[in-house]
């Protein structure tokens, strides 16, 4: 998942940077304002991939004495920041680019350059979706996208996949609204493209913002890895009953595991240490591939003490 990621990640990266430098002198060429609105969008997903990629570099570092559990949030800070700051900056000036056209219009110098950018970008995109599409179908597999949503606990392929389907559809925007003001030779469809664009990298910011920020706030194990935890305490010969579960996930692939368990009332205090050394071990093993436990707690409890879920 990791390496999927990065590839994904540094794909959409390269692609980027060469569209950002191509739509800049696009719209320098064309003095159009959905041009410059793409150039926007190309520089503003840079940025993301940067900062993503710094996420993912500073998510690995080992824990310290300041941060124990280690560094794996980090992936969901930079996420989150992406999401709410360049996507929306880069929308907010589109919008404002729009505003800007619609107020001051200026006729367009050139068109041919802008076609030729928009189709030259329109197959750069593709070729990072296709690497993101690729990531996305490996980590979904057979869930559906809300399941998948559900489970999501590394949101670094989704904000690339999403980026790329938005700058697509961006760019289909930017060339329609440069044919139409072409066509009518008025100025008004190329400020409506530029808005257009701009409300959808929104729209995709505040997707993205909102899914990172509970990421952010700490969830628990999905669903399967949750059911897996109670299959490794079942399996356990010493172990009568669970009587709390309490799971986090401190990065996309590092979880925080607290159990609370009901051992054989029988047992002495030196049966019971290797009980939970055998229990650890479980669960351990019995983790998906993508998941491992930075920390496992587990207290012992006696057949009166109650549950708390």
């Amino acid at each position: 998942m990791a390496e999927d990621s990065k590839r994904a990640v540094v794909a959409a990266l390269l692609g980027n940077v060469a569209l950002a430098l191509l739509k800049g002198v696009a719209a320098a060429a064309t003095g159009s304002a959905a041009m410059f609105a793409e150039t926007l969008h190309s520089i503003a997903d840079s940025g993301n991939e940067v900062l993503l990629f710094l996420g993912m570099r500073l998510a690995r570092r080992p824990p310290d004495d300041r941060h124990p559990l280690g560094h794996g949030r980090d992936v969901y800070f930079w996420a989150f920041v992406v999401s709410g700051l360049l996507f929306s900056l880069g929308g907010g000036f589109a919008i404002w680019e729009a505003v800007r056209t619609f107020l001051y219009p200026e006729p367009h110098e050139s068109y041919f350059w802008g076609y030729v950018v928009l189709a030259g970008a329109f197959v750069f995109e593709s070729g990072s979706l296709v690497v993101g599409g690729r990531a996305f179908a490996r980590a979904k597999a057979r869930r559906s996208f809300s399941e998948y949503l559900r489970d999501l606990r590394d949101p670094t392929v989704l904000v690339v996949v999403l980026e790329d389907s938005a700058a697509l559809v961006s760019i289909v925007i930017a060339a329609a609204g440069l044919a139409l003001s072409q066509w009518t030779n008025s100025e008004l469809y190329d400020a409506l493209a530029s808005g257009l664009i701009g409300v959808i990298l929104i729209a995709v910011a505040g997707f993205l913002a909102y899914d990172t920020y509970s990421l952010l706030l700490g969830e628990a194990a999905t669903p399967t890895t949750m059911a897996r935890i109670c299959d490794a305490v079942a399996a356990e010969r010493d172990a009568v009953a669970v009587t709390s579960v309490r799971t986090l996930h401190i990065g996309p692939e590092s979880l925080f595991i607290a159990l609370r368990i009901h051992f054989r009332d029988d047992l002495r205090t030196r049966d019971i240490e290797a009980a939970v050394a055998r229990l650890k071990d479980g669960i351990a093993t019995m983790l998906p591939d993508m998941t491992r436990p930075q920390l496992i707690v587990i207290e012992p409890t006696s057949a009166g003490s109650p549950a708390d879920g």
